[in-house]
C-alpha cells in the first residue's frame, strides 16, 4: 500500500530568529487532505470565500478561506475560528504541506503579516520537499481573512 505523507512547516522562535522546521508525518494522523477543489478556480490569483469549495458566499468575521492555484499547485489560507490552517500540494507530489497558526478571531496587525509569510515558507516547504523549483504566489494580504463584520 502506498502512503501518502504530509508535510508540517512549522516556524520556531529562537533568538529573534525564525526558522523552518519539516517534520514528515503519516497523512493517517493528521485531518488534512489536498485542497483539489481549488484547481478549478481561476488560475493565477487569490479567490476569497466563507468556504471556497461551497461556493462564493462572502466571508465572515470567524470564517474565511483563500484559495490560489497556478498549474500545478494549489494554496489555501483557511481562518475558522481562530486558527489559520494553511496547505499547498502540487499534482505529481505525494507529500502536501501544511501549517497550523493559532491567531484568534481579532488577530492582530503582527499575526496577519505571520499568516501572509506563513504562506509563502509553506510554498516553500513543499518545493523542497518535491524537489522543484518553488512556484511563485503572489502575496496574501493577512487582512483578507479576517473582514470586519461590517464587510461580510
Amino acid at each position: 500500500m502506498r502512503m501518502t505523507w504530509l508535510i508540517a512547516a512549522a516556524l520556531g522562535v529562537g533568538t529573534g530568529v525564525l526558522a523552518q522546521e519539516i517534520v514528515e508525518i503519516p497523512a493517517s494522523e493528521v485531518d488534512v487532505s489536498k485542497p483539489e477543489d481549488l484547481y478549478k478556480l481561476e488560475p493565477d490569483q487569490w479567490h476569497l470565500a466563507r468556504q471556497l469549495w461551497a461556493g462564493s458566499e462572502p466571508c465572515s468575521p470567524t470564517q474565511c478561506e483563500a484559495g490560489f492555484t497556478s498549474g500545478d499547485l494549489v494554496v489555501s489560507a483557511e481562518h475558522n475560528a481562530g486558527t489559520v490552517t494553511i496547505i499547498a500540494a502540487l499534482r505529481g507530489c505525494p507529500s502536501t504541506a501544511f501549517s497550523e497558526l493559532d491567531v484568534g478571531d481579532k488577530a492582530s496587525k503582527s499575526e496577519r503579516g505571520k499568516v501572509a509569510k506563513q504562506v509563502q515558507r509553506v510554498v516553500k516547504g513543499l518545493a523542497k520537499t518535491c524537489k522543484i523549483t518553488p512556484p511563485v504566489v503572489p502575496a496574501l494580504a493577512g487582512d483578507w481573512l479576517f473582514p470586519s463584520s461590517t464587510s461580510g
